[in-house]
């Protein structure tokens, strides 16, 4: 069975992180792995260039190593304040020059209404420049299912927005199974991949950022998350976003190997 487009997250090697940004090593490690994509976020394109990058000779690395770009992960913290769009048109113009197709975004706002206007802010400052918003719905946030993440989609119009679909914050959150196999196919941006180990604490936010793992190595039901979409016909990008403490500052290769065979495991 031929594999949907597999993404390598790099968040784990993030500058939010404390991380050097490596932006050309995880590109080159996403390639010797056989990603056909890899998903840089904000924080660390902006330390890149801080550093002195440029940004037209890393979408020069990313064609000379034959990896396209999935998306730029964390582009915006939507809430409806005006302070946030200078950086969501930043995080367009990195799209722009890596070929994204896609926004990652979170959403703050005290209540569906707000959060509402907030992404048609978003995408009213987006319009015309071909991009799409990935919603990512997570637990510890107002913005916690996916039945609200996908209204929030149709509200705007799926070809502007849809939602991201983790599984961490699918098996962490309020929803049900029944909850996403509601999710219609258009209005799914994306879905990204990963597992969980047991949790050490009810801090949502450490377990989240420090103790996922490789898909299969944990607790999870990955199997069950993968037929579903499967079954529902979904073949579009796989983001794979393993945040693990204990795997940065290791080597790039061997974590970029290990996140896809562990993916490629569970769609073949």
């Amino acid at each position: 069975m031929t594999l949907p487009p597999f993404c390598l997250n790099g968040f784990n090697g993030s500058s939010y992180l404390g991380q050097q940004a490596d932006l050309p090593g995880w590109i080159d490690a996403a390639a010797r792995a056989g990603f056909p994509l890899f998903g840089p976020d904000v924080f660390s394109l902006a330390a890149w260039q801080e550093n002195g990058g440029i940004m037209a000779t890393l979408a020069c690395r990313m064609r000379d190593a034959g990896v396209g770009c999935g998306y730029i992960a964390a582009a915006g913290m939507l809430g409806g304040e005006a302070a946030i769009l200078p950086g969501l048109l930043q995080a367009a113009d990195a799209a722009d020059a890596l070929g994204a197709p896609f926004l990652q975004v979170n959403m703050t706002g005290a209540d569906t209404a707000t959060r509402k206007a907030a992404l048609e802010q978003a995408c009213d400052v987006l319009a015309g420049r071909g991009l799409k918003l990935a919603i990512e719905y997570m637990p510890y946030t107002g913005l916690a299912s996916v039945r609200e993440t996908v209204s929030l989609a149709h509200h705007v119009g799926t070809d502007r927005a849809g939602a991201m679909i983790d599984i961490w914050h699918h098996s962490r959150g309020p929803d049900s199974w029944k909850d996403l196999a509601s999710v219609p196919l258009e209005a799914i941006a994306y879905v990204e991949l990963n597992d969980a180990l047991p949790a050490l604490s009810d801090d949502q936010t450490v377990e989240t950022l420090s103790r996922r793992t490789f898909p299969g190595a944990g607790e999870l039901d990955v199997d069950r998350f993968v037929t579903l979409l499967r079954d529902k016909g979904y073949n579009g990008m796989v983001s794979v976003e393993v945040l693990n403490e204990e795997w940065r500052g290791r080597d790039l290769t061997e974590f970029a190997r290990r996140c896809h065979e562990s993916t490629a495991a569970f769609w073949r």
